[in-house]
């Protein structure tokens, strides 16, 4: 059994959701327009791995017309945090000899970013980012390109995101699933089927 996380939302804080309120205010910008440069379809190319950053927040910077890129892009990154309680749990699976990996719509320079502020890969087996899949949650294509590169069967695995929409295809797929709200949640459910943290 392995257990598969997503990182933003479960694993950390709704980091998306911090940045492009403190973007907005800070900015005077429409919040829907800085969550659709972040996260739209505007930043699949920055997530999947299809365009190199430095590219990406010239074309953002264009796009927001902003004269200071460089303080969005620190916003951005520093709203993310991980959970304490998140942490711990994956100590105590490790512990437990229960594997853990990760999935998830994470663009390069925010990955490296926070890998070297907190070192979270450390605490997973492994993982697998969409910049490194060039393709991203929902698209069927990220979660079979997991399974694939590391020769798992999807009975085996138990998938846990916050987004039903990200959730579906790892169902269709024959994942088993857990829909994340909170982390006493996930312990119960968790204990639902034999782990207990």
């Amino acid at each position: 059994m392995i257990l598969v996380f997503d990182l933003s939302g479960v694993f950390f804080n709704d980091g998306l959701k911090v940045a492009v309120k403190r973007i907005s205010d800070e900015f005077k910008l429409n919040p829907e327009i800085v969550e659709f440069v972040l996260n739209g379809s505007f930043a699949q190319k920055y997530r999947t791995g299809l365009i190199e950053t430095e590219e990406f927040w010239k074309q953002a910077k264009d796009y927001l017309k902003v004269d200071d890129i460089k303080e969005i892009k620190k916003i951005f990154f520093e709203s993310y945090h991980p959970h304490e309680e998140s942490v711990q749990l994956l100590k105590s699976l490790k512990n437990k000899k229960i594997k853990t990996a990760f999935l998830s719509n994470s663009p390069k320079d925010r990955t490296e970013f926070l890998n070297k502020k907190y070192n979270f890969i450390s605490l997973f087996d492994f993982g697998l980012f969409s910049f490194e899949a060039h393709a991203w949650k929902p698209d069927k294509e990220i979660y079979q390109k997991f399974l694939k590169k590391f020769n798992l069967n999807p009975n085996d695995v138990i998938y846990i995101d916050d987004r039903e929409r990200d959730i579906k295809p790892a169902k269709e797929l024959g994942m088993r699933i857990i829909l994340f709200q909170n982390i006493n949640q996930l312990k119960d459910e968790l204990k639902k089927i034999g782990i207990s943290v």
